[in-house]
């Protein structure tokens, strides 16, 4: 049967002031119990939310895909419209290309037409507006708008306001000067953006200042371009917009010893008014060597992540601080003690420089931090040992190798000590500690064995009551 050590030296006494390590250690374990299942409703429910963005973004990122191949779609057709408007010598060409009249036809508002009925809109599109009796003429008002816009339906030789036959060069220029050598149907004058008189005749300049000029081509609007962009606007969709993950969430909010005694605790008007402090001042500063120069300010924030004693070393943090966390050979990496890259990274100097370092948010959270940190201090001086057994059992379970043990001051501490081994053998070689540790510890059994875990944190403590009790250390002998 296990004994429950810290019912043998915790004294009658309920506070914390004569409270063991153990006791303490244990009561805050029974404080995070509760607070982890008075938030698992909350964690489900954000578990679910984030469960729903991910299926409803995959969804997004699906109709984006098909939105992006049909935008190109579109795309395509219209510059296929604007090539075979530009290049087509002949109105048949286009009349019995299926996919040129359709760009037309959304273009002008008879998608329905050619989906339906494409033969009435060829016909309306080549009749002749000098019959009566055509379609076009026949037809609506808008009908006959369509047919005058392109006016398929000409016929015979186009000619200039001075008689002179219009056609084709070698190049495909429309001209009139008697050098062509292909007749340019008079149905695709408008496409090619001659301006045309009511007779059919293309306009020519005249009385110019400079004769030179007079008897040539006049061009208008470009027919083809304006069509294309209309159909690109009627067709061409923006794509969705995935949900972003929240800013904030819960968790940040969540503390695992959040109680009675930690709400007293952080309005303690000492804690309050360093938080007060920061929040008035750090907004105040216009640039790093501000910051760095305030060291009230710096000493908060190194506070919030338990590095209040680096606070001498303004220059080696500044270099921290500004690493590349990217580069693996940056300061901020080469430090084993995570929470120097954890500042780094919260921080944001390399890419921001102070910017994030003034948000309202980043305050919120640093004040949320310091808190943290001000109590579990204030703990372990009232038992102690007990903040190094919390970031044992924190942070053992991402331990890998036994030197990571050792090259972290806490496990360091946590493990030597439940261990028994003396402080000199941080003289020795590092090969000689691992072995030294190793005969003693399996660290891959260890961070997968919540009772072995156990056991080394209530040994840990039991040396430290023993430490800080004296009378107690008759109690080490129960634990072998």
């Amino acid at each position: 049967m296990s004994i429950d050590l810290s019912i043998l030296y915790s004294g009658a006494g309920t506070s914390s002031a004569t409270m063991s390590p153990t006791a303490m250690y244990r009561k805050l374990q029974k404080l995070a119990a509760e607070n982890e299942e008075k938030s698992k409703p909350d964690a489900a429910a954000e578990q679910a939310k984030k469960t729903a963005r991910e299926f409803n973004n995959a969804a997004i990122r699906l109709r984006n895909s098909q939105i992006k191949e049909e935008n190109a779609r579109v795309q395509n057709d219209a510059a296929y419209y604007q090539g075979r408007a530009a290049t087509a010598t002949t109105v048949s060409e286009l009349i019995n290309d299926d996919r040129f009249i359709r760009v037309l036809a959304e273009a002008n508002g008879y998608g329905d037409m050619f989906r339906f009925n494409p033969q009435r809109l060829r016909d309306i599109l080549t009749s002749d507006l000098d019959d009566p009796g055509s379609v076009a003429r026949q037809g609506t008002l808008k009908d006959l708008e369509l047919a005058r816009k392109y006016g398929f339906g000409a016929t015979g030789t186009l000619l200039d306001a001075d008689g002179n036959t219009v056609g084709l060069d070698a190049d495909g220029k429309v001209v009139n000067d008697g050098t062509h050598v292909t007749p340019l149907d008079p149905g695709l004058a408008r496409l090619r953006k001659l301006q045309i008189d009511v007779d059919g005749t293309a306009l020519v300049t005249s009385g110019s200042t400079n004769p030179a000029d007079d008897g040539k081509l006049i061009f208008g609007p470009d027919i083809g371009a304006r069509d294309a962009s209309v159909y690109s606007a009627n067709h061409k969709r923006g794509l969705l917009e995935e949900e972003a993950a929240p800013t904030t969430t819960k968790s940040i909010n969540y503390y695992e010893f959040d109680g009675p005694e930690f709400q007293n605790f952080r309005q303690r008007s000492d804690v309050q008014s360093e938080i007060t402090y920061f929040k008035e001042n750090i907004t105040q500063i216009e640039s790093l060597d501000d910051f760095f120069n305030n060291q009230r300010l710096l000493k908060f924030v190194l506070s919030a992540y338990d590095l209040e004693s680096e606070a001498k070393y303004p220059g080696k943090i500044r270099k921290i601080l500004e690493s590349d966390l990217t580069d693996v050979d940056s300061l901020a990496n080469r430090f084993q003690d995570p929470r120097f890259k954890k500042m780094t990274e919260d921080l944001g100097f390399f890419i921001f420089q102070e910017d994030k370092l003034k948000l309202g948010s980043t305050a919120l959270d640093l004040g949320r931090k310091y808190e943290r940190v001000k109590y579990e201090q204030y703990l372990d001086e009232q038992a102690p040992g007990v903040r190094a057994a919390i970031e044992f059992s924190r942070r053992i379970k991402d331990v890998d190798l036994t030197v990571q043990l050792l090259g972290d001051g806490v496990l360091r501490e946590v493990i030597t000590v439940a261990n028994n081994l003396p402080q000199e053998l941080a003289y020795q070689e590092v090969d000689s500690q691992v072995t030294a540790l190793e005969k003693r510890v399996d660290v891959k059994s260890l961070k997968n064995d919540q009772n072995e875990i156990d056991k080394v944190i209530t040994r840990y403590l039991t040396f430290k009551g023993a430490e800080s009790g004296g009378g107690q250390s008759y109690l080490l002998n129960l634990l072998g």
